[in-house]
């Protein structure tokens, strides 16, 4: 059975699915059903087209494997194998790899119970952080109240939350004494933060008042019968007691009426109205509008909006109010007639409708009875504001710097607009001269950290202290390959643990063989990898990770194995020997390697050798070469072999005479016709003065020679033997 296919990498997001198309020969001499199974994967999560696949001898036919992975599947590399295995009996089995690779897709949900508490004064609320991704995510949890009136205390407020997850954490919230009025809705967003997703979740404390509203209006009613009867009684005597009873009120019972027309009854009183008849109309007027920031056209509030008019010694303020929390205004209850409208607070430059800058340089409003002149709107400067602010990465004060940048984040704002700073030793920020009003988008960046961000809106004039922010440490991640000291290893199992959660990833078989990633490891902190194979010894490794460091240098050497052979070569004397060819035959192919000549110096390694019996031969120039038998076995790897390479090579030794004498300075020559070595006698040696040595000879006969000028004074035939040392001395007749 052989089986191919395109797709040696497939890349498939959480909740995607992913095709494979694996072409299959039928190699066997009877008709097949064909069917795959997976090695790695689920088998609920792969679909094969068709299911079985019927094939006659020698023909091809196509399998179609669909992944479908759900939503909150871990990210990763698997290593996958589809096994194609035919129904009849003895029928082999084929194999396909390929990577499977997830991408990280982080999600984050928030949930309240309850999201709504009515309460005097303090309220605590459960927020469920729910992972709803495929990776481990740190959340960073805020709460953000718009009003500023509450104080807010999270607990826990970083948390770890493993994919698909659920963690909780408490929201403490305390607002303001209320001793009177209504109950008052004071809202609360509880904000988290991890990487590359946000997520929040709205809260109301629904606060009451002291004193209960049936108790005020009680008393309120009271007073005002108590008000009205004193009223009654007083009016009575004071105003009735010194006019004549009539069918219609006196004049002194209305203020500020027109003549009643109409004739009125004899001895009415004069400006008497008649009882019945249409009473004339009010006259007040209100004037509306927003207070805007000029620098972002948002709503100020908490700025008093004054209206004033021209009076017979100057102006004259008539009335004020202070803008809500959105910027509007409302002036009521005014006179008809034209007014100047002057808005004025502390951190604000006072500006006078519509862009004046005194009362002489205002433009008028005119207010009109029983109508509200609507649209008058003001923008107003603010004073320079600054923000501070502290950041936390868990290390030693000092140790790690971080950039902060904020970015203005108003519609129309100049997107190339940046303030830039960077803590100081004791993790402190500040940007000064900021423009205001405004809301700046704060960001903390780091190396080796998950960057941060935060929002914070500065008034006119404002030293805002912005909420601490803590940095956690980005992911790690330690990559490299896996040897056997020749080649790249494929399918090892790479483990470790990560908060007490085993991590486990492989090596490929095909493609990138060897190599392995070990993704999304918490920073900082020191991993215990540990590489295991089945015929191999298990090795351990020790890699420390500093914040968000990524190891990928790894190279791991895995010993041993039922197809490997170790050993070492030594010369006649024990000591390594390196440069030897080490050749293993007999197998069904050759497997060849040189031992070393550093470190170990003649140690060797042969892999890749089949089960069953090999000769290993050993040979060096100059060396004897040898040859040695092997047995490998499933049991695991045979003991190391240890062999020892005599000399090729002799020596020729001896001292030159004359007359008895040494003689130093003489010319030694030995040929055997093919090679010709010479040398010099020595003053001192083994033998006293004239000595000569003619090392490293290959083996065989030489004619060996005391030669000047040319002339030969003395002559000898010596055996070279591999190994050994010949001596021959050579005396020269005569006298010197």
């Amino acid at each position: 059975m052989r089986v191919s296919s395109t797709v040696e990498r497939l890349d498939v997001s959480p909740g995607g699915s992913g095709v494979v198309p694996l072409e299959v020969i039928n190699t066997s001499e009877v008709i097949e059903s064909l069917s795959v199974r997976a090695i790695g994967l689920p088998e609920t999560l792969v679909r094969s087209e068709p299911r079985a696949l019927a094939l006659f001898p020698e023909a091809s036919g196509a399998l179609t494997l669909t992944l479908d992975l759900p939503d909150a599947f871990p990210a990763g590399t698997y290593p996958l194998t589809f096994v194609i295995a035919g129904s009849a009996p003895g029928a082999t089995e084929a194999f396909h790899d390929l990577d499977l690779v997830v991408p990280p897709q982080p999600r984050l949900a928030l949930t309240a119970t309850p999201s709504l508490v009515r309460t005097r004064g303090r309220a605590a609320f459960t927020v469920e952080v729910r992972n709803e991704g495929n990776v481990p995510l740190d959340v960073a949890l805020r709460a953000v109240d718009t009003d500023r009136t509450l104080r807010t205390s999270i607990t826990p407020s970083t948390l770890t939350v493993p994919a698909g997850a659920v963690a909780t954490t408490t929201v403490l919230a305390r607002g303001p004494r209320q001793l009177l009025g209504s109950d008052r809705d004071r809202p609360l967003r509880v904000v988290a933060q991890a990487t590359e997703t946000t997520a929040d979740v709205e809260l109301v404390l629904r606060q009451k008042s002291t004193f209960s509203r049936g108790l005020l209006t009680a008393l309120v009613l009271l007073s005002i019968l108590a008000a009205w009867a004193l009223a009654f009684v007083l009016g009575m005597r004071e105003v009735l007691g010194a006019d004549p009873y009539a069918k219609v009120a006196p004049p002194s019972f209305f203020v500020n009426t027109a003549t009643a027309e109409g004739t009125l009854p004899e001895g009415t009183p004069a400006g008497a109205m008649p009882k019945e008849g249409p009473v004339p109309a009010g006259t007040g007027a209100t004037v509306t509008g927003l207070v805007l920031g000029a620098t972002d056209q948002e709503g100020v509030g908490r700025v008093t909006v004054t209206a004033w008019r021209q009076g017979r010694d100057g102006p004259v303020e008539v009335s004020s109010a202070a803008t809500q929390a959105d910027g509007s205004y409302s002036l009521a209850g005014l006179f008809p007639g034209p007014y100047l409208l002057e808005v004025a607070a502390q951190g604000y430059e006072t500006v006078w409708y519509e862009a004046g800058t005194s009362f002489a340089t205002g433009t008028q409003v005119d207010a009109l009875a029983q109508q509200v002149t609507t649209g008058v709107d003001l923008a107003v400067t603010g004073d320079p504001a600054s923000i501070s602010g502290n950041v936390e990465t868990g290390e030693a004060p000092g140790t790690v710097v971080v950039q902060v940048t904020a970015k203005p984040a108003w519609a129309g704002a100049d997107p190339a607009t940046e303030y830039v700073t960077e803590t100081d030793a004791a993790g402190a920020y500040t940007f000064a001269g900021l423009p205001a009003p405004g809301t700046y988008e704060l960001s903390f960046v780091a190396e080796g950290y998950q960057p941060s961000s935060l929002s914070e809106r500065v008034l006119g004039g404002q030293s805002r202290f912005a909420l601490d922010v803590t940095l956690g440490a980005g992911p790690g991640q330690i990559s490299g390959t896996v040897t056997d000291g020749s080649a790249p290893v494929g399918g090892v199992e790479v483990s470790t643990t990560m908060d007490g959660k085993p991590v486990v990833v492989g090596t490929p078989t095909i493609g990138q063989v060897g190599q392995f990633v070990v993704p999304n490891l918490a920073t900082p902190g020191t991993y215990v990898l540990t590489f295991t194979k089945t015929g191999f010894s298990t090795q351990t490794v020790v890699v420390d990770l500093g914040p968000g460091e990524q190891r990928a240098d790894l190279r791991v050497l895995l010993a041993g194995g039922a197809g490997t052979v170790t050993g070492s070569v030594v010369d006649a004397f024990g000591i390594g020997l390196g440069g030897v060819t080490v050749t293993a035959g007999g197998s069904a192919s050759t497997v060849t390697t040189t031992t070393l000549t550093a470190g170990s110096v003649g140690s060797f390694t042969l892999t890749g050798l089949a089960t069953g019996s090999v000769t290993l031969t050993f040979s060096k120039p100059g060396y004897t070469s040898a040859s040695v038998p092997v047995t490998l076995t499933d049991a695991g790897p045979p003991a190391p072999v240890t062999v020892a390479l005599s000399s090729a090579l002799g020596n020729v030794t001896g001292r030159v005479t004359q007359n008895g004498a040494g003689v130093p300075g003489a010319t030694v020559q030995a040929t055997d016709g093919t090679i010709t070595r010479s040398t010099t006698t020595t003053a001192s040696g083994g033998f006293g003065a004239g000595t000569y040595l003619l090392p490293d000879l290959p083996a065989g006969t030489y004619t060996v020679s005391v030669t000047t000028g040319g002339a030969v004074l003395a002559t000898a035939v010596v055996t070279v033997r591999p190994g050994a040392t010949t001596a021959q001395d050579l005396p020269i007749a005569g006298s010197p």
